[in-house]
């Protein structure tokens, strides 16, 4: 979202806009920006009732809502919808989620004056899911935010590791906690990889979000110990440092509308590890390696080439912020 609303503000300069937004966000995201606060109120009050009277009071010409605009909307609108995760994949989903985007999404994309998808990829999905013309549908992708670079000062990257108690050598997962992210599948590869002897540890960062908790305890079954480090939230500013420090990234999701963290390690310099999905493989293009999500055996030797492999190290690190430019 962020480098969404500076590109439109050099595309638009004589426009004005607005976030509307419920969570508090950070200082630094959208330092500069008008912030219409919206009250902290459940989905189902938000979306018809406290989003379009905040909308009517600013006297907003257009408005660009994810996934779900309000039924009566004050202004015309345009809608991005990041996947159809809740229709292909509806066990990674609670109940309320599925039934709140059944109930709102298809309205949404009838009215929109144009729908935006992150990939080609998902807006195939979305023309075949909801019968919505292609000629509707603009692909959109986000773009990575310059921080992230293969250059930081070598006192920079250490910082970072002691301030999150992490080791030289390590794996590196950025993102939600959940369980269409495939960490189940992901440690299970890396702790047979530990037992040949690899000296690396696994980093996971990241919230826990909605049905992490049997995710979490098929990873602890496996008894990773000191090889396995949960950091929790990571401030945006540490991000860029971390990604760099690491010796690898990974990203072995089932399902994906597109998949900002590979792009972001891309654009570090850090060989990449992704799910051969549609959506990433056009993201990462030939500047990853790939495995099949749901074969912990291809994952597994994967994963042992992009951290043994050093010409196959070299390649990539070399191909991921040519590929990261693109965007």
């Amino acid at each position: 979202m962020r480098e969404l609303l500076f590109a439109l503000r050099e595309f638009a300069p004589r426009r004005d806009f607005v976030v509307y937004a419920q969570r508090n966000i950070s200082p630094t995201m959208l330092a500069g920006w008008p912030i219409v606060p919206l009250p902290r109120v459940s989905s189902l009050l938000r979306v018809p009732i406290t989003l379009p009277r905040a909308v009517q009071r600013s006297g907003a010409d257009l408005l660009h809502v994810q996934y779900n605009a309000p039924p009566v909307s004050p202004c015309p609108f345009v809608v991005s919808v990041h996947d159809v995760g809740w229709i292909k994949y509806p066990q990674f989903f609670t109940p309320g989620m599925r039934s709140r985007l059944a109930l709102l999404t298809p309205n949404t994309l009838r009215r929109a004056r144009r729908v935006f998808a992150l990939t080609q990829a998902i807006a195939n999905e979305i023309a075949e899911v909801y019968d919505t013309p292609l000629d509707r549908i603009d692909v959109v992708s986000p773009a990575v935010d310059p921080v992230f670079r293969p250059d930081h000062a070598d006192s920079a990257l250490k910082a970072v590791l002691e301030r999150y108690h992490l080791p030289k050598d390590f794996v590196l997962y950025t993102g939600a906690l959940q369980p269409r992210k495939n960490l189940t599948r992901l440690a299970t590869a890396f702790s047979r990889l530990v037992k040949k002897g690899l000296p690396h540890s696994l980093v996971i960062a990241g919230r826990r979000a909605w049905l992490h908790k049997g995710m979490l305890e098929d990873i602890e079954r496996l008894k990773l110990g000191d090889r396995l480090h949960f950091t929790g939230y990571v401030e945006q500013a540490d991000l860029p440092c971390l990604y760099a420090a690491a010796s690898a990234f990974v990203y072995v999701s089932i399902y994906e509308g597109f998949g900002l963290p590979v792009l972001e390690a891309l654009a570090s310099g850090t060989p990449v590890l992704a799910s051969s999905i549609p959506a990433i493989r056009e993201v990462a293009g030939d500047a990853a390696e790939y495995c099949e999500p749901l074969d912990v055996d291809d994952m597994e030797g994967a994963l042992e080439r992009v951290l043994t492999d050093s010409a196959l190290q070299t390649t990539l690190r070399d191909a991921g912020p040519k590929r990261a430019k693109r965007f």
